[in-house]
């Protein structure tokens, strides 16, 4: 499994793949996709076709957003202007956006952010919803948006204004809201739908054999740090590296290891991930099983390892070893 806390690395290098491929067409036909079965999917309750849904274009995104950067856990200054009806917000800082600025050995894809504003606006496009955003700041991991009903656009320029200014042409009963990076835990479990999603489009697109081509690129260049140390310190490095992929998930229960005569042994009760999405009534695909077989088996290979798959069942629960 692949910690939700290292998808936004994972994302980053599918947009390079799909580039690679396709071109740029690609990587935006691709945004569409997750846009019209991820994002606009009115049977799963965190997302924002869900909330729409329910609530209007308006006071959906108010409740989606308030989820997702909750859970985020971003710097952000927020105007939620229900007599105006516009939604302000000033991303003082992004974390997904700054992992990927803050990584030496890896790139971030060149057109990353580009992706929030096309899988957002096909979707509030349906509610009369009117998404902007202003990118300026993204290698600060910055950035500003505003949503606005139809007809209704505030007379601001988004890539020149404050936050001060903001306020002063907000109603004076309009929400405010002021969130640090600290006020909140970075877990957000929804990220394990998108994973799934594209290995799913990769194997629908372009075979099941480009799902394992993938993801052993990117463990291969994501991970090499670790992978050296992994070289270094041995099976005890890897068995730190897998036991803080379950703490970060909050799911250590669910894992036993153990370390004997050259072999580490991990054994997983049920995975968490797979958990998480059936509680969503998200079915994982089939693809799914190559975050633990191929992702585990890359690392092996590229230490000199052996790697064994003993099982893997429907809920995610697993046995595995390294041996050396």
């Amino acid at each position: 499994m692949i910690s939700c806390t290292e998808f936004i690395p994972l994302y980053s290098e599918f947009f390079k793949y799909l580039e690679a491929r396709g071109g740029h067409d690609e990587v935006y036909n691709y945004w569409c996709y997750i846009s019209d079965t991820v994002t606009a999917d009115k049977t799963n309750p965190n997302s924002l076709g869900y909330k729409c849904e329910r609530l209007g274009g308006f006071e959906g995104s108010i409740a989606y957003w308030g989820h997702t950067l909750t859970e985020e856990a971003c710097d952000l200054f927020e105007i939620n202007d229900r007599g105006q009806r516009f939604k302000y917000s000033h991303m003082r800082h992004c974390p997904s956006r700054g992992m990927l600025n803050e990584l030496e050995h890896v790139e971030p894809y060149y057109d990353y952010c580009e992706h929030c504003k096309v899988l957002y606006q096909r979707v509030l496009d349906n509610y009369g919803i009117v998404y902007e955003r202003d990118h300026s700041g993204i290698e600060r991991a910055e950035c500003r948006s505003i949503l606005y009903e139809k007809g209704n656009r505030p007379d601001v320029d988004l890539g020149n204004i404050s936050d001060e200014q903001m306020i002063a042409l907000a109603s004076k009963d309009a929400e405010i809201v002021d969130m640090r990076s600290g006020d909140h835990k970075y877990l957000h479990r929804d990220f394990h739908t998108a994973a799934d999603s594209a290995l799913k489009y990769c194997a629908e697109k372009y075979g099941e054999d480009d799902v394992v081509s993938f993801l052993r690129d990117f463990t291969g260049s994501y991970y090499a740090p670790k992978i050296k140390a992994f070289k270094e310190h041995g099976l005890e490095a890897i068995e730190e590296w897998i036991r803080d992929t379950y703490r970060r998930e909050e799911a250590e229960d669910v894992l036993h290891t153990e370390i004997s005569d050259g072999v580490l042994t991990v054994t997983v009760d049920k995975c968490p991930a797979v958990e998480y999405m059936r509680k969503l009534g998200i079915e994982p695909s089939k693809y799914f099983i190559e975050e633990t077989r191929t992702v585990y088996a890359t690392v092996a290979e590229e230490c000199g390892y052996g790697f064994t798959l003993e099982y893997y069942r429907e809920d995610g629960a697993a046995r595995f070893e390294f041996n050396t």
